[in-house]
């Protein structure tokens, strides 16, 4: 995964629709787009919450997700209480935990279209699709995924952008 802002741009605020980055797969390219997002409540306002558009083939496949901050700590949290959003143009919902045991642990994309999990196993990171174990991140940080499907290639890319990996750690040694 390549980002294609610096850093410092990164964490700032969205205001237009912009590419922040993109990535190739076997699947395709992969773009996140960023925009401002809705901000209906004060906590919005000040989080500066963002909406992330994660597309495929540029735009046969999307998964767009609202309410997202590029903070890691505000993301927490609010990825602990779930996101809305649409993929392909239906809802779903994404959510993550994170607990002292490894497997209780996830971060979750569940809805009628999608219904993707990234979970932490003894070594390393598993990707479930529809309760069946479909990649693993191996021990070089790269996922390996034999035959992928689009939103479980969107599903990884952004997790990975958003930096929800902290989530998976256990809580003990990701607060010290």
């Amino acid at each position: 995964m390549r980002q294609e802002m610096p850093f410092a741009e990164w964490r700032n605020p969205a205001i237009a629709a912009e590419v922040y980055a993109k990535c190739t797969t076997s699947r395709g390219e992969v773009t996140l787009t960023r925009e401002r997002g809705p901000r209906t409540r004060p906590e919005d306002h000040a989080d500066a919450v963002e909406s992330w558009t994660v597309s495929l083939r540029g735009g046969e496949a999307t998964l767009k997700v609202h309410r997202v901050v590029p903070e890691p700590l505000p993301t927490r949290w609010r990825i602990s209480k779930g996101f809305e959003g649409e993929a392909d143009g239906a809802p779903f919902r994404l959510t993550g935990t994170s607990a002292l045991r490894r497997s209780r642990r996830s971060v979750t994309y569940e809805g009628p279209a999608i219904d993707v999990r990234i979970v932490p196993r003894a070594f390393g990171l598993r990707l479930v699709e529809r309760g069946e174990e479909v990649g693993f991140r191996s021990s070089s940080n790269q996922w390996e995924i034999p035959d992928p499907t689009d939103h479980a290639v969107l599903a990884v890319c952004l997790f990975e952008w958003a930096g929800w990996e902290d989530l998976l750690r256990t809580p003990v040694l990701r607060d010290l």
